[in-house]
């Protein structure tokens, strides 16, 4: 019992930068914790042999963010067409792949909860950060309604190229976001398309679209390389692979008390959401706000698998001696949240209210995140939930 206390100790010593820089729905998961292999190892692991569901996670993570990567690389197809030809359908097009793109960006968040070192953590957070930082202010990017000259387009004597966006990101504040989804986000949705993206012979105009063509163009292509950077970690050579069954049993646990109390319940449920929806909407522009905590259930219900069709996770889960927390306990709760979240309005949080709906989601998925908790303790795993 010493060493599985010291273990814990030495675990919790290196929670660092675990304030969040938001209280954000999305931005939450960027408040990333790194775990301390050499400390975990005292700590025996108890219950069935973990190996074949790490190596199952790993899988399951290379699939996943194989399968996101093709859809990003579709978006920026898309863009690249509509660039060329600033019409309605070619914009419209690339509205739905940005969509398609940032949902499955969500549905991976199961992925990036956890640094696997303190090594790990320094090349994470920075990706993470650039991908997708929230709230931002669009002000800071281009103009809008009540400020018709602001943002880095009118800045015209910054030129508009990676290494100037990569200085200009937050550069202000936290929330003056230069890159990531929020930015191509909110480029796609700029209409009129004729006065944004239409060149017309006039130099002064013609030399703004130029400059927003460039902006969007850069900033897509970026978001690209941010996220093929982030899903390598998961490739077969990569860090997770080498650690011990232990560490993994950690950063699985870990990863799912995080997801559903962290980006979840403290993100997405929280008060502020549905009292100030524009300013903590998880896709404020393109909208269609209730996929995105759909995403993260439904990454999670994958993970556990239907009571029909048990995964490896699931099979180690029932195998343990200890069945405080269930199986079927756990992917009833889940399917609990996910029937409630879908009774929310469609563009969620906006249109919503504290009501018997809203408190009925959270508290699914609140019981869910506790479960989640249980299940680490039951594990004697430490409380990531920061």
């Amino acid at each position: 019992m010493k060493n599985i206390a010291l273990a814990l100790a030495g675990l919790c010593a290196v929670l660092t930068g675990c304030s969040p820089k938001t209280d954000s729905g999305l931005a939450q998961s960027t408040a990333i914790v790194a775990v301390e292999a050499a400390t975990i190892r005292a700590t025996p692991l108890t219950g069935a042999d973990f190996a074949a569901v790490g190596q199952a996670f790993q899988r399951r993570a290379q699939q996943s963010t194989s399968q996101m990567l093709a859809l990003c690389q579709t978006l920026g197809n898309d863009v690249d067409a509509f660039l060329a030809t600033p019409e309605a359908s070619q914009q419209l097009a690339a509205q739905t792949s940005f969509r398609l793109c940032y949902q499955s960006w969500a549905a991976n968040q199961l992925y990036f909860q956890l640094a696997f070192t303190p090594d790990d953590k320094k090349t994470l957070l920075p990706l993470l950060d650039l991908i997708n930082t929230r709230p931002f202010l669009p002000g800071y990017i281009d103009s809008i309604p009540d400020y018709p000259y602001s943002g880095l387009i009118y800045e015209v004597d910054l030129p508009i190229n990676e290494g100037t966006l990569l200085g200009q990101h937050r550069l202000m504040d936290e929330d003056s976001a230069a890159l990531g989804f929020p930015v191509v986000e909110f480029f796609l949705w700029r209409q009129p398309i004729d006065a944004a993206w239409r060149k017309k012979g006039d130099t002064e105009s013609d030399s703004l679209i130029e400059r927003r063509h460039q902006y969007l163009r850069t900033a897509t292509r970026r978001l690209i390389t941010d996220l093929g950077a982030v899903s390598a970690r998961w490739q077969s050579d990569g860090e997770f692979a080498g650690l011990p069954q232990r560490v993994q049993l950690v950063v699985v646990l870990a990863s799912l008390q995080r997801l559903t109390r962290v980006a979840l319940l403290d993100g997405l449920f929280n008060e502020q959401a549905v009292a100030e929806p524009e300013w903590h909407h998880p896709a404020m522009y393109s909208g269609r706000g209730r996929a995105y905590p759909l995403a993260l259930l439904t990454a999670v219900e994958g993970w556990l698998g239907l009571p029909d069709s048990p995964t490896d996770f699931a099979l180690w889960l029932d195998s343990g001696v200890d069945r405080r927390v269930t199986l079927a306990a756990l992917q009833a709760s889940v399917a609990d949240s996910i029937g409630a979240v879908q009774q929310l309005p469609a563009n969620y949080p906006a249109d919503s209210a504290a009501d018997g709906q809203w408190a009925t989601a959270r508290q699914h998925i609140s019981a869910l995140a506790l479960a989640f908790g249980q299940l680490s303790e039951q594990q004697q795993v430490p409380n990531f939930s920061q």
